[in-house]
């Protein structure tokens, strides 16, 4: 059955659930037939709407696991393609109302574990797992799991059945949904995120557009919405040719977006209000990639408000400032320095003390303050506490806020923009912090011409740039880990978690005798194994002015980082490591593609720091 077939035969089965509820309306209220039929709201037709498409994911599941022992692969792949577009027509509001269940039933085949029990690992379930089964060499041998995967997801699909009395939705909340699982599609759908195996996602994207459209024909006169989905589905039908060649640059800054920006404005236009809800992303965006789109205070301790621009010039000052050190000769700039990105050029710095080296590079400060946890290991949460965990680091700053306060509070110029800036007389330990958390937040730069190109520019990028783009986000699958816009790993569509990676970074350049780097990063905080070698991964942006990369510094070039990822990480340097999370095959990207890639990675560049914008409340869209 085509995709367009089955949407004709839920269009049916909808009608069906519609009528047996206006007679079952008719003889338990007493319903006269002269008082007209009763009005749906568009509430009750979603919801009718999704419970058609949650019988008919079901039901594949359940006509999968009776072929599931007999079938011939070929038939087995049909199968799991259908249960995953009927699964694609819910997303939007599975992810949105029950995110656990749908992290159960399609999220990465990755363990998870709790601090508390860094020993007892929760093993991954759903279509990623039952996909990696499938699309195996040794398929008919697993038949087994196949189906135990199937019982578990037919399980998840019940409790979902079970949850649906509790699904509240509005007009607001609809919109909502459909507007986060259009970035769902942007940033995780198109990269092949969760479909790493079959490669499947741009033919997925087109159960998830026409589950949109339907659910958009709903709402009053949305004929210019719905438009804009056939457009993106046409594109979709006309230039689907395979997964690496999609034009993903053109798909999502001449289709995408444009919906996106139509939803927002439709919003407005019928005064439904905005859910009232902190993100990372603000709720009135009309696009991933408006210049503004992002907070900085989303990732702040609760409380925390924009700063004020005489508290980011204080934070500056204190940035600058050797009085923060023990030796009185190291500042924050002298690592992070704003002529190099916030970076040092260097493998690894020197420590205060004489004669030793800090043990991982210098990252970048450009845009950390979007970014839910810092430094390589995650450890920190906010940027107080970076600050705090920084200067009062034997190794990094050495200082002791006490001595540190006593002698600022000396300075006249600290004093004269202390009281405007905080209405504080004096100086604090906890100031400081506050301060130069302020500063940080403002360095957002996010008006590359990888942006402009995205906000409608089609100049803004060449040639050359947006084929490494559409390599970044297709052959190379780099965007499945540095998702989009941020480019780093923090996970889409909320950006509220950050992820971590197991690359096999060796120690050395040595490619021949190489030698794995045993730095055990993020391990070390709770001993979970799988986080073994794990790393957070960083953000791309400025990435051309950065060098040297990775938590060593042991690449120079990003020609350099190409050759690494293009061989498959450590397990192409012949490092043994199961939990390595990058996938060990070779990616194949020719000389060309590669230079082609980083011809991408020059137009993330932008240091132009500008913090926000214009404020969301009362922003109108043309």
């Amino acid at each position: 059955m085509t995709i367009d077939e089955e949407e004709k035969t839920m269009k049916r089965f909808t009608n069906k659930v519609k009528l047996m509820l206006l007679l079952c309306s008719f003889v338990g209220l007493g319903i006269l037939l002269t008082s007209g039929k009763p009005k749906t709201t568009i509430a009750q037709q979603v919801i009718l709407y999704y419970t058609a498409c949650l019988d008919s994911l079901q039901n594949n599941v359940a006509q999968f696991e009776t072929e599931a022992a007999q079938a011939s692969p070929q038939r087995i792949k049909e199968l799991f393609v259908r249960a995953r577009y009927s699964y694609k027509k819910i997303e939007w509001l599975v992810e949105y109302s029950f995110p656990s269940t749908a992290q159960k039933l399609n999220g990465p085949a990755l363990p998870e574990a709790e601090p508390s029990e860094p020993a007892e690992p929760q093993h991954p379930s759903g279509f990623q797992v039952l996909e990696e089964l499938v699309y195996d060499e040794g398929a008919d041998s697993l038949r087994k799991e196949m189906l135990f995967e199937l019982s578990t997801i037919s399980n998840r699909i019940q409790r979902l059945k079970a949850l649906l009395p509790e699904i509240e939705v509005t007009e607001t909340t609809i919109l909502d949904a459909l507007k986060l699982n259009l970035y769902r599609i942007i940033t995780k759908g198109i990269s092949g995120f969760d479909s790493p195996i079959a490669m499947n996602s741009i033919n997925e994207v087109e159960p998830s557009l026409q589950s949109t459209k339907r659910v958009l024909s709903f709402f009053n006169e949305p004929g210019q919405l719905t438009t804009l989905v056939d457009d993106a589905l046409l594109f979709i039908k006309k230039n689907n040719t395979d997964f690496n060649s999609f034009n993903r640059a053109v798909f999502i800054s001449r289709y995408m977006n444009p919906l996106c920006t139509a939803i927002a404005a439709y919003q407005l236009q019928l005064h439904f209000p905005f859910v009232k809800e902190a993100r990372a992303v603000a709720v009135r965006s009309k696009t991933l990639f408006d210049i503004d789109a992002f907070d900085p205070v989303f990732y702040a301790p609760s409380g925390t408000v924009a700063a004020t621009e005489q508290q980011v010039r204080f934070g500056k000052m204190l940035f600058s400032e050797p009085l923060l050190s023990s030796n009185g000769k190291r500042s924050c700039s002298s690592c992070h320095n704003p002529k190099k990105a916030f970076t040092d050029g260097l493998v690894l710095n020197k420590t205060v003390l004489e004669g030793g080296t800090l043990l991982r590079n210098t990252p970048t400060l450009l845009n950390v303050a979007l970014q839910p946890v810092q430094f390589y290991d995650s450890r920190i949460a906010f940027l107080e506490d970076q600050a705090h965990d920084v200067i009062s680091s034997r190794q990094e700053m050495g200082g002791l806020f006490e001595n540190i306060v006593a002698a600022l509070n000396k300075k006249k110029e600290y004093r004269q923009l202390l009281a405007p800036a905080y209405n504080n007389k004096k100086i604090t330990a906890d100031g400081v912090r506050t301060a130069l958390a302020a500063y940080v937040r403002s360095l957002v730069a996010m008006n590359s011409s990888f942006d402009r190109y995205m906000r409608g520019e089609n100049t803004a990028m060449n040639s050359e740039q947006v084929s490494g783009f559409n390599i970044f986000m297709g052959k190379a699958k780099c965007g499945t880990c540095h998702f989009m816009p941020t480019f780093s790993g923090t996970v889409p569509p909320l950006f509220d978690k950050m992820e971590s990676e197991v690359l096999g970074v060796p120690a050395t350049k040595d490619t021949v005798n190489a030698v794995q780097d045993l730095d055990s990063g993020k391990y070390h905080l709770y001993k979970i194994p799988h986080h073994l070698y794990s790393f957070k991964t960083p953000s791309l942006r400025n990435s051309a002015l950065t060098a040297p990369y990775m938590h060593n510094g042991v690449f120079t070039t990003l020609e350099e980082v190409l050759l690494f990822y293009n061989r498959g990480g450590g397990a192409g340097l012949g490092f043994t490591l199961p939990n390595q999370t990058l996938p060990p095959n070779k990616l194949n990207l020719t000389v060309i593609e590669q230079k082609q890639v980083i011809a991408f990675l020059e137009a993330l560049t932008d240091t132009a720091t500008h913090g926000r914008q214009s404020k969301m409340d009362g922003l109108q869209f043309p």
